[in-house]
């Protein structure tokens, strides 16, 4: 008879598990364009063709064996899924971190530009077009990100002034 009893007690923990999560998921935004603001979303969709893009173009540079031209588009690709991954998770990182992506991106696209390898031109022309899009995108997460502190702050700021003077 124990060990009937352990299998229901075991059986009914998962079940009560499954309802929490489940009231979890309703209380977060239904979909990622209620959660990203749509210039935001919009950098993020460019930087993922764009990382796909400098991958594609990396195996190429490697299949013709340019090292250089595949150690760059690895940089790259590198560089572009972290900025995509601060944008994402709105990032108070993304803006700081933005400006890194725009010198690599400025950096690496002078450096490829001579390139002869299939995609890298591509890769190249994406990069460029996409630099302001990272810079705006990056204003506006820290920009929301500023908002939600100082509404957040501007209460206790004013008992703490209250309470000093």
């Amino acid at each position: 008879m124990g060990q009937p009893t352990q299998q229901q007690v075991g059986q009914q923990q998962p079940q009560q598990q499954t309802g929490r999560s489940t009231q979890q998921y309703q209380q977060q935004p239904q979909s990622f364009d209620q959660a990203v603001p749509q210039q935001v979303s919009q950098a993020i969709y460019k930087l993922e063709q764009l990382e796909s893009d400098a991958e594609w173009a990396h195996g190429q540079a490697m299949n013709a064996g340019d090292r250089f031209t595949a150690g760059k588009l690895a940089d790259l690709s590198q560089v572009i899924h972290v900025q995509k991954t601060l944008l994402l998770r709105q990032s108070d990182l993304a803006q700081t971190f933005g400006q890194c992506t725009e010198q690599a991106l400025q950096q690496n696209t002078q450096q490829l530009q001579q390139s002869q390898i299939p995609g890298v031109q591509q890769v190249v022309q994406q990069a460029q077009q996409l630099s302001q899009t990272i810079s705006q995108a990056s204003q506006q997460v820290a920009q929301q990100g500023q908002s939600q502190q100082m509404g957040g702050q501007t209460p206790s700021r004013q008992g703490g002034g209250q309470s000093i003077y």
